[in-house]
């Protein structure tokens, strides 16, 4: 049996790549399926995004919109990809740190030299999506730690 993530609590939220002329017309579907707007921010350094966070009526996972806020965003590059929407999928773990030595230590890619902060008082890391090697992913995975959990 191959070991697993330390302290996974399960999926914290899904992503989805948004042209931002696009956003509020997205925002408001999904309000109107009954999504509440559980936060909102935009987050520069390296990511150069446009976030919202939506809950659905009965809770986790939560949906994540995410729109360039430049040409320089991965969400940017994303967009000029074959399926564009899905961003990437989130996962919640109780030790971030615990979480990032496993993945390291099982030569995962991570994209993110240590875990960083991320929005919404949020840690976070990335890992490639060809990672791993032998039985890759496939697409971009994000590891979170969320205080507010």
């Amino acid at each position: 049996m191959l070991p697993t993530l330390p302290g996974l609590l399960g999926i914290h939220h899904f992503a989805l790549a948004v042209p931002t002329d696009q956003l509020a017309a997205q925002l408001a579907a999904y309000q109107a399926l009954g999504f509440s707007i559980a936060h909102r921010e935009d987050v520069l350094g390296s990511d150069q995004v446009h976030e919202v966070l939506l809950r659905p009526p009965s809770g986790p996972p939560l949906l994540q919109l995410l729109s360039p806020l430049s040409v320089a965003s991965p969400v940017a590059r994303q967009l000029d990809k074959p399926r564009p929407a899905f961003a990437h999928l989130a996962l919640a773990v109780s030790d971030i740190h615990a979480a990032f030595a496993h993945l390291q230590s099982r030569n995962y890619q991570i994209l993110d030299p240590a875990p960083r902060p991320g929005s919404n008082g949020t840690t976070v890391f990335f890992v490639h999506p060809k990672s791993p090697a032998e039985a890759p992913i496939g697409y971009l995975l994000e590891i979170v730690q969320d205080p507010l959990a």
